[in-house]
């Protein structure tokens, strides 16, 4: 809660900066008006961000301040450009020049990071495992739809036609199908819409930690008045060719070890371990799974998270093997809290399962 308060403070002294040198204010009251203007209204957005705290409101408070980020990017983009331009010409770039690249700049970023938030796209993935599996399986992998007000039917519509180009066998979904409610999903008519998603071995998923908000029994029968099969904690056998494990997030205070899910599986067949979050992967590696599949991360979603997540946790996005299980995480296809991507773009993966 202080580092929320304490960043809030330290934006609000950015984008005064930031200000003063854009509109260069001549006189005490009009400096004085603009610096009050901006952290009056910096904290007028945390104390209505707080007053629901990680949820609608908190969201409206997170996008004003990536947009103030934005504009400390802008600024820096900004500043280089003066320094190359400075040292190439040997003369300063004029001052209305300068500030007008900088607006330009920081609307360029804007427009990126809301175009790689609502223009997904198809990635493509061979994974080879040491098990019999007599014909290839395609199988789409999504994940982090958070299907909610920034982000609904017509997303949902170009997710069911990019999967339904690449003609897959089966379609899983790794978790946070929906964004903490069905309030918008209900009010919009997303069911319509999601039930398209079909493929000829099923639709299967997990549930989110954003599922499992207290409304997860609402969301999990949504989803399956959709067509599509919510399989935590439970197996299911795909074309008796491949074993597809599902466990629910580790927000779900009775979700089982995954040993005990697996501990009884005794076939020389490919196992798939579908569940939201990567973050199992000591507890997965050595058990008898050849694919584990996830999401949770969004790759970080915006720069700088995108390279400080590697940080924190042993896979944030791609494919790793540890000790003879394979681990995939994808970015997600949806956007949760902010509709920004920034150093990510939203996708779908297909992935080529072959045997030997």
């Amino acid at each position: 809660m202080w580092l929320v308060i304490i960043g809030t403070q330290l934006l609000a002294v950015m984008s005064s900066m930031i200000f003063w040198w854009l509109l260069k204010p001549k006189q005490r009251f009009s400096r004085i008006s603009l610096v009050f203007s901006i952290f009056l209204i910096n904290n007028i957005f945390l104390i209505y961000g707080l007053s629901e705290f990680w949820r609608a409101r908190f969201y409206v408070y997170l996008v004003v301040s990536i947009l103030q980020g934005f504009m400390f990017y802008a600024g820096l983009v900004t500043a280089v450009m003066a320094i190359i331009y400075t040292q190439v010409s040997k003369q300063k770039p004029h001052p209305i020049a300068i500030r007008a690249f900088a607006v330009l700049t920081y609307i360029g970023i804007i427009s990126l990071a809301v175009f790689n938030a609502y223009s997904p796209v198809v990635h493509h993935l061979t994974v080879k495992v040491d098990k019999v599996l007599p014909q290839p399986m395609k199988i789409a992998l999504v994940s982090d739809t958070h299907l909610d007000r920034w982000f609904g039917n017509q997303q949902i519509d170009k997710m069911v036609a990019l999967i339904d180009g690449q003609r897959p066998d089966v379609v899983v979904i790794a978790g946070d199908v929906m964004n903490d409610s069905t309030d918008v999903y209900d009010k919009t008519n997303m069911h319509e819409h999601l039930s398209t998603l079909k493929a000829p071995l099923g639709v299967y998923a997990t549930l989110g930690n954003h599922d499992y908000s207290g409304n997860e029994v609402a969301i999990a029968n949504a989803v399956e008045r959709a067509g599509i099969k919510v399989i935590d904690n439970k197996s299911v056998w795909l074309d008796d060719a491949v074993l597809l494990v599902g466990r629910s997030d580790a927000t779900d205070p009775r979700r089982p070890a995954a040993a005990d899910l697996v501990a009884n599986i005794k076939t020389d067949k490919p196992v798939l371990f579908l569940e939201h979050s990567p973050d199992a992967l000591e507890e997965i590696k050595g058990l008898p799974v050849d694919l584990h599949l996830s999401g949770h991360t969004h790759g970080g979603q915006i720069f700088p998270l995108t390279v400080l997540l590697k940080w924190f946790r042993p896979l944030v996005y791609g494919l790793k093997e540890v000790d003879g299980t394979q681990f995939m995480v994808t970015s997600g296809y949806g956007i949760g809290a902010v509709p920004f991507r920034l150093g990510t773009r939203s996708e779908v993966w297909i992935i080529d399962l072959r045997g030997k």
